[in-house]
């Protein structure tokens, strides 16, 4: 096995614990994911999917943001208590607003990827980038509805992965498509509860 396949076992390793981490709003999802992230990129260069290795670098420096943010973002609940963090959601206008904005930014990078570079997918890789660059921040931010986003993003990568000839990273992406479903679910309790 080359040098190429055992990073992306690496990568897909620490992946893999990223997402569980952030299921159970553990601050160690972030380490994993910036180590995650930085091996990643590698392969993505190799791959030709450059739109995915800026992205990764995007998800370096949000994986830094992550942590302090987690680290330092407590709130005080109504008993006084100091609480990490609280999972929050966003109202319907946000969510338009970063739909309409996301569709525009993808067409446009989509269009510089395809006059600039050799990527064979340049629209596919944009959709993917832009997309996951505001659910990455919906995740640092703890909004709920950053898994629906995930969702289908980390579903879409499947197809763009097995594409590319990275089975591992495909693989990844078809589980943490999966794991989306119960990190909602867990982080919905957690609002829940709070909001109660």
């Amino acid at each position: 096995m080359g040098l190429y396949r055992w990073i992306e076992i690496i990568a897909v390793a620490f992946g893999l614990l990223y997402v569980i981490f952030v299921i159970r709003q553990n601050i160690w999802c972030w380490i994993c994911g910036i180590l995650a992230s930085g091996l990643y990129i590698w392969s993505c260069i190799h791959a030709k999917i450059y739109l995915e290795a800026g992205l990764n670098f995007y998800y370096v420096v949000v994986g830094f943001y992550g942590w302090y943010h987690w680290l330092h973002a407590k709130k005080i609940n109504a008993s006084g208590k100091t609480v990490d963090l609280p999972v929050s959601v966003w109202k319907t206008g946000n969510h338009v607003v970063n739909l309409i904005l996301c569709i525009i930014l993808s067409l446009a990078l989509g269009r510089i990827s395809h006059q600039m570079t050799d990527s064979p997918r340049p629209y596919f890789d944009a959709v993917i980038t832009v997309f996951s660059f505001s659910a990455t921040y919906m995740e640092a931010r703890k909004v709920l509805s950053a898994w629906v986003y995930w969702f289908f993003i980390n579903g879409a990568s499947v197809i763009l992965m097995l594409d590319r000839d990275m089975p591992g990273y495909a693989i990844l992406s078809a589980v943490t498509t999966l794991l989306c479903i119960k990190g909602y679910y867990d982080w919905k309790k957690s609002y829940t509860k709070l909001s109660k």
